[in-house]
């Protein structure tokens, strides 16, 4: 118990000195590692398994594949080729960001789509002259809630899925209808929220296009060889990554693979490639897998999941209530990913003990994690990705500012979801 304890107070002292910025986030998660090292909680062996290197490979991947499309001048392409199409109203430009984000999310990594319409989103507000934080707050809502509607989308879906051998379409037929509800639900309760963000933001089409020559052009790419290898480059790897389970190839293997093409074939115009990763997030999320294993290591998790069975009281819906907040509320502040590593053993167990099917155990729980991780800047990969995209074009970001977006949102979908689990899963 003592372990427990101390784990439990590293953590939550971390998690707080992140929360007030009282130092770098990077440094904080490796100091709260370290600790838990030094102080016997988890081995240095299990520290390193600890780790899931398969979300750190495709995040290393993928920043090498971004990093090559933005410096072809592929996003600011994009970016200004939709604001045409939507003639600069910033309303249809939300829901097409927002929309593109939730369906692309749910048939690829939600890690990789938000490196994608994030840095697309930016370009698009330098035009607009509007902030870009809050939309791109929105579309990390968005990718999370859309990657949960199938097994490939959402890390804890392809964790859990594989895990306990369910299929692609066991989650789109049970999840999917969901997820598609919360999504909605929550780019309604932000439009409400952010009513003035869509106050007069229809620009003039015309006056624009003259400001902005290059709006109706493909003079925003800077590099045309570049952009084409890049691209084809991303179809393959992206196609890969939707087919990775029935390739039998690991996600991790297919992010490097196309970085590793990138870099070969772009070599005389990307030597400085390497420099561009963001080794900072990479190093942050490596160290927030090892805290949140000592958590796992001491046995918190798997003893206060199974408490639950004990406080439904033998109700199936009771259980199903407190299975899906309790999978929320830790969810959002532990990383959803580790979390739904750690539930694997406890889903079969919990099973065992209520006499509810595992499948409905499993949604439950990764629809709570995947919807509330969208609280917190931490509480899922792609919010840490997306804001790290955010800081390096020079967007700023504070815990407060981001929970102020997404906290009002995450409890509206979760809330909806809530009920929609208990009708159509139990």
């Amino acid at each position: 118990m003592t372990g427990a304890l101390l784990a439990l107070i590293i953590f939550v002292a971390v998690f707080l000195a992140i929360v007030f910025n009282l130092a770098d986030r990077a440094v904080l998660v490796i100091v709260g590692a370290l600790t838990m090292v030094g102080t016997g909680i988890i081995s240095t062996n299990d520290a390193i398994a600890s780790v899931h290197w398969e979300a750190i490979g495709l995040i290393f991947g993928m920043f090498v594949l971004v990093a090559a499309l933005s410096e072809s001048g592929f996003f600011r392409w994009i970016g200004l080729y939709l604001l045409k199409k939507t003639r600069f109203d910033f309303t249809k430009i939300f829901i097409v960001f927002c929309g593109l984000a939730a369906l692309l999310s749910a048939f690829m990594d939600s890690i990789t789509v938000i490196m994608f319409i994030a840095s697309a989103t930016i370009e698009v507000c330098r035009v607009l002259k509007v902030s870009p934080l809050p939309i791109v707050i929105a579309e990390i809502c968005s990718a999370n809630i859309g990657g949960s509607a199938t097994m490939v989308g959402d890390p804890p879906n392809v964790i859990i899925g594989t895990a306990l051998n369910l299929t692609f379409s066991d989650f789109a037929t049970h999840t999917a209808p969901i997820a598609m509800i919360a999504f909605s639900v929550n780019l309604v309760v932000f439009a409400l929220l952010h009513r003035r963000l869509f106050e007069n933001r229809h620009v003039d089409f015309e006056k624009t296009v003259r400001e902005f020559k290059d709006v109706d052009a493909f003079g925003a790419v800077t590099d045309v060889k570049l952009m084409r290898m890049a691209l084809s480059v991303f179809a393959f790897i992206v196609t890969l990554l939707v087919m990775h389970d029935s390739l039998d190839m690991h996600v991790s293997y297919v992010a490097i693979l196309g970085a590793s093409i990138v870099i070969l074939l772009g070599r005389r115009k990307m030597d400085d490639l390497i420099d561009k990763i963001d080794w900072h997030t990479i190093v942050f999320l490596a160290g927030l897998f090892v805290m949140v294993g000592g958590i796992e290591k001491t046995g918190l998790l798997a003893d206060f999941a199974n408490g639950l069975a004990g406080l439904s009281g033998g109700n199936v819906l009771v259980f199903a209530f407190l299975l899906f907040w309790v999978s929320a509320a830790l969810g959002a502040l532990l990383d959803n990913i580790p979390f739904a590593a750690a539930m694997v053993p406890v889903i079969p167990a919990l099973s065992a003990q209520t006499g509810v099917p595992v499948d409905s155990i499993a949604y439950t729980t990764t629809l709570g994690c995947n919807i509330a991780g969208n609280m917190t800047p931490i509480g899922a990969s792609a919010n840490v990705v997306g804001l790290a995209i955010a800081s390096k074009k020079n967007v700023g970001w504070s815990w407060k500012e981001y929970c102020r977006a997404s906290i009002p949102m995450t409890m509206a979908s979760l809330i909806v979801a809530s009920i929609l689990i208990l009708i159509l899963l139990y």
